[in-house]
């Protein structure tokens, strides 16, 4: 396979990129085992689709190691020996990151090349969006934790390169993945499609995907599509508008989705955002046509707003019936009057294959609630989710002291809290480690607690002995994974004591 030569940053929008499932397309861009990323879509005739490309959820690390009580293992010699951690990120390219700072690593390049062989190149990212430091937060977090753990820095920036990253873990015998973004409109956030779908692949192959809940309890309404006066206009809790809150120059980021992955065409749905005054500020008309090239039962509103304010989302039913139609609405760059905290959790975090993390202040970690943008199960399809929760509010040199917040600083501390328990008992899987995190969890309750659609199992936390129990048959272990047959145990054999 020829190999791609990343010359020239361009300033595209990540909602330009488009996928074909066909890896060996002409005008490829970047490819995987399945299909091609494309800069334009392609010629009539051709399926295809938006990429889909994560956001970062973002909202040293010593609160981190004081919340978890870190100190105590490091101090008895367990820091991550033995284990291979990796984080997959799409900002690697921005001035502030220092690696050195992260001790040895190596990078892997999932987008010029399908194999992930080749390094990065953090001088010339490909795309504008990749710019910033998320990457190398989320890594300075993982090992402050687990210093001793092998690292692996790895470019994702989209669900193409996700696959390849996977596959790359799997082949490569990775035990722990972090990873501190979100894919919007990928699914119905209900545990099918491709996102999901790759993260039963990484479990399947000994992988344990940990990754961020998101940062959108406050930003998101789901609802059934309900037009009692029959003027077109879809109805949010009796009104014909849902009311955004967006910041003057923050790039809009406003997701529609329904329920039609599977049948798509079914019904069409338009999406028109409205200033105070009752203008129109953006329009999203895509067609969904099950006979055109591409269709996709999904809207996006780009773009920037000129004003702080409040602005109207009103949704219109261009065609189809509105009967068990539902309808989740997300933004990632504001606020929704109404938001409906549960079920805000999106790809990858609600697929029952993946260690969903949410996020606690570390400041007061053990009297702390979740943060209130924490994103909240259950999901859709009825998974208890987040699994557990980790401290955020966390110092970094990529964000400068006490600056860096979210689940995005969450999940890597969790993390490196897994690679530590595995390094303190190398018979364990990564999923019985988490499983065991999930034991030692502090949560509201002292003995027994449903699953919380808050924070999973409560806060993470690691006990003063590193062989202490998890307290078997007093908590249960709530992590939604089914372990793999015994044949595909890479390197542990013995099961969990409890």
């Amino acid at each position: 396979m020829m190999l791609v030569l990343l010359a020239t940053t361009l300033a595209l929008h990540p909602f330009d990129l488009v996928r074909v499932d066909d890896p060996e397309h002409p005008d490829a861009d970047a490819t995987s085992a399945t299909g091609a990323v494309l800069l334009a879509p392609p010629a009539a005739g051709t399926p295809w689709q938006y990429e889909t490309v994560p956001e970062v959820d973002r909202w040293t690390a010593v609160e981190a190691l004081q919340a978890m009580n870190v100190d105590p293992w490091h101090e008895r010699g367990v820091t991550g020996a033995g284990v291979k951690v990796a984080v997959f990120d799409l900002q690697w390219f921005g001035s502030e990151g220092d690696p050195e700072e992260l001790g040895a690593f190596t990078t892997h390049d999932c987008y010029t090349h399908r194999s992930c062989a080749l390094p990065m190149d953090t001088w010339r990212p490909r795309f504008s969006f990749e710019e910033g430091v998320h990457g190398y937060a989320c890594a300075e977090v993982l090992h402050d934790i687990a210093p001793d753990a092998t690292l692996h820095l790895v470019r994702v920036n989209g669900q193409t390169t996700l696959e390849n990253a996977v596959d790359w873990a799997v082949q490569e015998g990775i035990d722990v993945a972090s990873m501190s973004m979100s894919f919007f409109n990928a699914s119905f956030y209900d545990g099918t499609g491709r996102v999901a779908g790759l993260m039963e692949k990484a479990r399947a192959g000994g992988v344990l995907m940990v990754v961020s809940a998101g940062n959108y309890a406050d930003a998101h309404w789901q609802g059934h599509l309900v037009d009692s006066d029959l003027d077109g206009r879809m109805e949010f809790d009796g009104e014909d508008g849902l009311w955004v809150y967006l910041t003057a120059g923050s790039a809009r980021g406003i997701y529609l989705n329904w329920n039609q992955h599977s049948a798509c065409g079914t019904s069409d749905l338009d999406a028109v955002l409205y200033d105070g005054e009752g203008r129109i500020v953006e329009r999203s008309l895509d067609r969904q046509d099950p006979d055109a090239d591409r269709c996709e039962p999904v809207e996006r509103l780009t773009g920037r707003v000129e004003q702080d304010g409040w602005y109207r989302l009103e949704v219109f039913l261009e065609r189809g019936a509105a009967v068990a139609l539902d309808v989740d609405v997300l933004t990632t760059k504001g606020e929704i009057h109404g938001a409906m905290p549960e079920g805000s959790i999106v790809d990858p975090g609600v697929s029952p294959h993946a260690f969903t993390v949410g996020a606690v202040r570390a400041a007061g970690y053990f009297t702390n609630d979740v943060e209130g943008f924490s994103s909240r199960g259950p999901t859709i399809a009825g998974v208890s989710k987040p699994d557990i929760a980790g401290p955020d509010g966390l110092s970094t040199d990529a964000y400068g002291p006490v600056g860096f917040y979210g689940t995005s600083a969450a999940a890597p501390a969790v993390a490196g809290a897994v690679a530590l328990v595995m390094s303190e008992d190398p018979t364990l899987t990564p999923f019985q480690a988490a499983r065991r995190l999930q034991g030692w969890a502090a949560g509201d309750d002292v003995v027994f607690f449903e699953p919380d659609p808050r924070w999973g199992a409560g806060r993470a936390r690691l006990p003063a002995e590193p062989d202490a129990s998890p307290g078997c048959g007093r908590r249960p272990l709530l992590l939604p994974l089914v372990l793999p047959p015994l044949g595909w145990l890479r390197r542990r054999r013995r099961y969990d004591r409890c």
